[in-house]
């Protein structure tokens, strides 16, 4: 099977927002309004998949399960004008298995996915096999989004 990556966009989940000016620093409450759905959104989507697959959050070089709330957090998800964004990428599989980027993840990893967070802070990518029980579980709980190929995965 082939690793794939798919883009999830912001503008799935605040469908009557810019998401593009989306900012973490940002108290216009739009943006506020925004930022709390796709963080619930998130939270949401972690939880039904953890529960489905039996899997657990990582860092690439940590064995310490993460929380949900640590992906379901703004400075992982949205830029900063004042501080920008710090490029972060976890894997979620059922147990740790050490890698040393993003690369080595594709080239070794056997089950469960990663994801990575956008440079400008507009979405997430995920990066797994396709049609494998995890593609086609997030390609049915995501039916209704537009779903965008992920760009390729780098160090």
């Amino acid at each position: 099977m082939a690793t794939i990556g798919i883009t999830i966009d912001y503008s799935n989940i605040c469908k009557d927002y810019n998401t593009s000016f989306l900012d973490r620093d940002n108290t216009d409450p739009a943006t506020k309004k925004c930022m709390k759905s796709v963080l619930v959104w998130m939270e949401k989507f972690l939880e039904d998949l953890l529960e489905k697959f039996q899997y657990k959050i990582y860092h690439l070089s940590s064995d310490t399960p993460l929380n949900n709330s640590d992906l379901a957090a703004k400075r992982f998800l949205f830029f900063s004008l004042e501080k920008e964004i710090t490029l972060q990428s976890f894997t979620i599989a059922p147990t740790f298995i050490e890698y040393q980027n993003n690369v080595t993840w594709v080239e070794n990893h056997k089950e469960g996915l990663l994801i990575k967070n956008d440079d400008e802070g507009e979405g997430i990518h995920i990066y797994l096999e396709q049609d494998s029980k995890p593609h086609l579980w997030l390609l049915e709980y995501l039916k209704e989004f537009t779903l965008d190929e992920a760009p390729l995965l780098e160090n």
